[in-house]
């Protein structure tokens, strides 16, 4: 039995044996981050460091990683939602973001050659995959793109609605195995006596 978590034991159909892949190609040498760059200063020692990374990657989703990602210098030096919303408003994010997209313009990678693919799937009506599909080959891109270059953007608050009662749907991550109904409730019928006795 494994010492580590449950969580970390998991693995999703499409990731790869861990035994094959080489992690140490997967991390970037970068400049480390000054944790203690006053607010004013912060945009402009992301970028530092985002240039860094520029420079030393062609790989899309490892500058993603490092520099945008869940654990990456944005979310370091602004750890706060409502800070870091901020900062998505600003020259400097769009800078990123053009980084970004030169990288995936010329990276011919896949993202698993990097790590591993995650897929989620969502419900849409017809006429908004109609408008999907138009724009995708208006800009000769196929869907998965298109869908990916909308997801890297900053979304308004304004344009986000409200969400209405409990989240359905499945949650992320590993599904573990479905649990049987052990408990069956039982309905008794009890006739009446058709000899009453007295």
């Amino acid at each position: 039995m494994s010492d580590q978590p449950l969580e970390s034991q998991l693995r999703y159909a499409s990731d790869p044996d861990p035994a094959r892949v080489d992690t140490s190609i997967n991390r970037l040498d970068l400049a480390p981050l000054n944790g203690e760059t006053p607010s004013e200063l912060r945009p402009q020692e992301i970028l530092r460091i985002a240039q860094d990374a520029f420079s030393k990657t062609g790989n899309w989703v490892t500058f993603y990683r490092e520099i945008l990602g869940s654990t990456g210098v944005v979310r370091q030096l602004y750890p706060q939602t409502e800070e870091r919303r901020k900062f998505e408003t600003t020259e400097t994010f769009a800078e990123l973001q053009e980084m970004l997209a030169a990288l995936r313009s010329h990276d011919p990678s896949k993202s698993d050659a990097t790590e591993p693919e995650r897929m989620i799937t969502i419900r849409i009506p017809k006429s908004l995959h109609d408008a999907l599909k138009d724009e995708s080959e208006e800009m000769s891109l196929s869907i998965n793109k298109l869908c990916i270059s909308k997801l890297l953007q900053h979304i308004d608050s304004r344009f986000v609605p409200i969400q209405q009662g409990r989240r359905r749907g499945r949650r992320p991550g590993p599904q573990g195995p479905r649990k049987k109904q052990e408990i069956a409730t039982v309905h008794q019928f009890v006739a009446p006596n058709p000899f009453p006795q007295g």
